[in-house]
Order: structure tokens, then sequence, then C-alpha cells
């Protein structure tokens, strides 16, 4: 099964990152004793050889083996970090691996469960990978029933435990926002689809943050002034790339950055509830404004 496949393709990546460098005969006696081994069989030069041509097209990650030692390490190792989707990939299903493997932690380690992480994953990226066009079953948050729509998968985003595929739309004529939660069945088409050379996932998302980019709102600066107490999370996790501290004093630091404050942007403003406070500009100012009234009618 596909999902099997994936499964075993991060055991192999995981065991082959843990240890640095191992022969592929250490490498069958710790598959013996893998959890993803559910069948028992050993692991075969050939299956093997599949699955590390499978990883390679998927992660873009290349395996090679060193013939003076016979042991096998990542060659691109330094490059894992470029990709966040991957690193995601790598990181959380290699620690539920990590999980299986001790069993007596399960109760102890608790990980954020992402809806859909695994039901269509496989079958979008390889889609993606052989440009391949996709029926799709979806009900968007507007909508009353779920619709039969074909798309062109281009890319995936992880944003707040939601996965979400960015894709052309055939009925539409554009390019379109579907979240994997709000999908009950994917197929894969035969019929292949033009990736167009000027999409590029990462400069569609470079002006904003989060993913949608329904509102269309102009790129603009914001300023924002953050208490003390709470500018860490901020210098640990920026907002966006163009996040810059403009201003550090012993009771709050004030940052600044410039994008398109879609809803996203708005939502994760407010989320700091008063310790934040937005300076410029006066529209999107006024707007934070007006929604903190509106909520603090409902409870009065």
């Amino acid at each position: 099964m596909a999902k099997d496949s994936f499964k075993r393709y991060i055991w192999i990546l995981d065991t082959i990152q843990r240890y640095g460098r191992i022969t592929l005969k250490e490498l069958k006696a710790k598959w013996e004793r893998s959890s993803v081994n559910d069948e028992g069989k050993p692991l075969a030069d050939r299956t093997f050889a599949n699955y590390k041509a499978n990883i390679e097209q998927i992660f873009d990650i290349e395996i090679k083996c060193d013939r003076t030692t016979n042991e096998y390490f990542i060659d691109n190792e330094d490059d894992l970090n470029g990709n966040s989707i991957r690193d995601w990939m790598l990181n959380s299903l290699s620690l539920r691996n990590l999980l299986n493997e001790s069993a007596g932690l399960h109760e102890r380690i608790l990980l954020e469960d992402v809806p859909s992480s695994h039901r269509f994953l496989t079958s979008i990226i390889g889609s993606m990978r052989d440009n391949k066009k996709l029926c799709i079953s979806y009900k968007g948050h507007s909508m009353t029933e779920y619709k039969d729509m074909v798309i062109h998968p281009y890319s995936i985003r992880l944003f707040k435990r939601r996965w979400y595929l960015i894709a052309y739309s055939e009925y539409s004529k554009g390019i379109r926002l579907y979240m994997l939660d709000r999908t009950m069945c994917v197929n894969v088409l035969d019929e292949v689809f033009e990736m167009p050379e000027d999409f590029d996932a990462e400069e569609y998302f470079n002006d904003i943050y989060g993913v949608r980019q329904t509102d269309r709102s102009p790129k603009a600066k914001v300023v924002i002034k953050v208490n003390a107490n709470r500018c860490d999370l901020l210098r640990n996790l920026p907002l966006h790339p163009s996040q810059t501290e403009i201003e550090t004093t012993p009771e709050y630091s004030i940052f600044e950055v410039e994008l398109k404050p879609n809803f996203d942007f708005k939502q994760e403003l407010i989320s700091y509830l008063d310790a934040l406070e937005v300076l410029e500009p006066a529209n999107l100012r006024d707007e934070i404004k007006l929604t903190i009234n509106s909520m603090y009618r409902k409870y009065i």
C-alpha cells in the first residue's frame, strides 16, 4: 500500500540520518526489528533500491553509498533545512517511528494531531511528482455539499495544523486553495498537466502570512508594538521573513514587517491580546479596533 511505503521511506531516511553512515547489512538487521516491517519480511536488495529511488523523487534527498566502506549516507543533508514541508514530514513522522520503537513512551509524549496528514498526502505528492491531474470531492466552508472537481496540483503547504493544496481549477480557470480536511476523496487521473514554468510556490506566499490570498490586501509596512514579556516569542518565531526589530526598550519593542495584511495575519495579531498594539498603517489599526470592539460587545 502507498501509505505503508511512505512510512518505510521515512524509516529508512530517519535511520540513515540518525546513524550518519550505515551498511546495508546493518540497515537490514534494524529493519528486522522495525515497527514498519509489519509483515516480518527481510529487506531485499531490489526493494531497498526501489525505496531509495522513490525517496529521491519524492523528497529530493539522495542516498549514496561509499564503495570503500559499503556505507550508505545522505549526500545532500545540508540542504534538508531548506524545505519546510519536507522538514515537517521528516521530523513528525520520524518521531512517530521512534515512538513505535519505544512503546513505553506513548503516553508520555504528546504530538499535535494534523487532520488528513496521512490520508491524501501520498496520492497528492505522487501526482505532483508525475504532473498528473487530480479529481477531488471537496466542500469548502461556504459550500452546502461536496462537489467533484478536476484540478492541477501545484504545491502543498502546512499552516496551523491544516494542510492546504494550491492547485489550478479547470472549472474556475485559476489558482485556488483547497483544505485537505474539507476533502472527502482524492483520485489520481491518468491525464497529465503542464506545470507552469513561472509558478514559484515560495514566491506565491512571499508577501503574506499564512495561506489566504483571497482578500487581495495591498502590500503594506506594518509597525507593531509588543510588550517586553512577549518579544522573545516574535524574535524566535518571526511573523514574516521581512520582520525587523526597529526599537527596543525595557518595557516594549517595536517590530516592522512588510506584507499583505490578510485575514490570517490579522487573526495572528489579535491572538496576542493586550500584549500587542498595531501602530501603522492606520487602516489596519482601525480594522483591529473594530474587531476588538465587536468581540467586546459579545461579553457585555
